[in-house]
């Protein structure tokens, strides 16, 4: 019990020094955490930005990188670098020298990103003051391009309305797709969904026209053949974890009890922290591997990196198990273990939602890491 506990407190405490150590090159980079943070138009900050919180808002500028973990951000100033943010609703208005990364529910761009936009979200709008000067890639329910994309437009998404510009290629998966009247593609247009997209009369495209059906159900032997061998992977790997779960929680209870709580108590703050350092610390193991005596901390680092990533469903699903069986009547705390096996039942149902998946997992992915960590602060305190 106490060296499995050993165990990932020690996985913790590398992974923390691993941030500080990855970032030291960049000497004045700027960690904060706490409720709202509001930068005004007059604030300057010449380094990278680390910031979890609630309310996040930016006027000021900021001469690096921004990553952040928040419920509502909004990008209002100027970041020279590129910006990585995962939240709720995430609102880009003001200009981005770098890529913007973003993991949300809703994002919104009507400002300027002068590289790429990679966007995991429910809804996706670009909206008609927006210039982003190279490639978006989304993946998603909801997407609406009413500004311009210098490059390419790919990825996967549920509905796709076009009324803007894209100055390349468009090669994307979705169910439907609508290109309005002053839609104008400069490229080609190859897309995949089942049935053809609605081109209204006055939509310009330059390239050729490719579409790609969908693939039908060939047969319902085929079709119910494919899903049992999806449905016996997806239970094998539910199986796995479960039992894991059940061991961590026999042998390290105190730690899977607090790391419930923190999702609990403070699931924002657990996400944010979980993506700041799911962000980090590979930037901090690259790093190391470059130095010879940090090469040996680097391969452990890598190790119980990819442990936690692995477990991270565990305290989240705790935490849905919980809410489930109080919501039926459970009186008093629901055992540990049945809340876990409940929720990573109900877990591996909602990572299975088309277009929502992407979003839910790693939704669950930063919580529970950053809970993982929170507990084993908690535990040593």
């Amino acid at each position: 019990m106490m060296k499995l506990r050993k165990i990932l407190l020690l996985s913790g405490i590398i992974c923390t020094m691993l941030v500080f150590l990855g970032y030291s090159s960049s000497y004045g980079t700027q960690f904060k955490s706490g409720g709202n943070f509001f930068f005004p138009d007059t604030s300057i900050i010449d380094d990278d930005l680390i910031i979890a919180g609630q309310n996040l808002k930016l006027d000021g500028t900021i001469g690096g990188d921004l990553i952040s973990g928040s419920r509502y951000l909004v990008q209002n100033g100027l970041i020279t670098g590129s910006l990585n943010s995962a939240a709720q609703n995430l609102e880009v208005l003001g200009v981005v020298n770098g890529s913007v990364r973003g993991f949300a529910q809703n994002i919104n761009i009507n400002g300027q990103i002068n590289q790429n936009l990679i966007a995991f979200c429910s809804a996706l709008n670009i909206r008609p003051d927006a210039a982003i000067e190279k490639d978006v890639t989304a993946f998603g329910g909801e997407m609406t391009l009413d500004g311009r994309i210098g490059g390419d437009l790919k990825g996967s998404v549920g509905t796709l309305v076009i009324t803007g510009e894209v100055g390349r290629d468009v090669s994307i998966t979705a169910t439907n797709i609508t290109l309005m009247p002053t839609a104008k593609i400069l490229g080609n247009f190859k897309y995949k969904s089942v049935k053809p997209a609605k081109v209204e009369s006055g939509a310009s495209i330059s390239g050729e026209t490719v579409w790609t059906k969908q693939e039908a159900k060939k047969g319902k032997e085929s079709a119910g053949l494919f899903t049992a061998k999806s449905l016996i992977t997806k239970t094998l790997f539910l199986l796995a974890l479960m039992i894991t779960g059940i061991v961590i929680s026999l042998v390290c209870k105190k730690n899977a009890y607090l790391a419930k709580q923190a999702v609990s108590e403070s699931f924002l703050k657990s996400m944010g922290l979980g993506f700041v350092f799911m962000v980090c610390i590979p930037i901090a193991i690259l790093i190391l591997l470059f130095t010879v005596i940090g090469i040996p901390l680097a391969v452990i680092a890598l190790f119980a990196y990819v442990i936690l990533i692995y477990v991270a469903k565990i305290p989240v699903a705790a935490f849905v198990g919980d809410k489930i069986l109080k919501f039926l009547g459970k009186q008093g705390e629901p055992p540990l273990i049945w809340s876990m096996i409940l929720g990573l039942f109900v877990l591996t149902i909602l990572l299975n939602i088309p277009y929502l998946e992407w979003l839910i997992y790693f939704v669950v992915l930063f919580t529970g890491f950053g809970a993982i960590l929170l507990s084993q602060k908690r535990s040593a305190g």
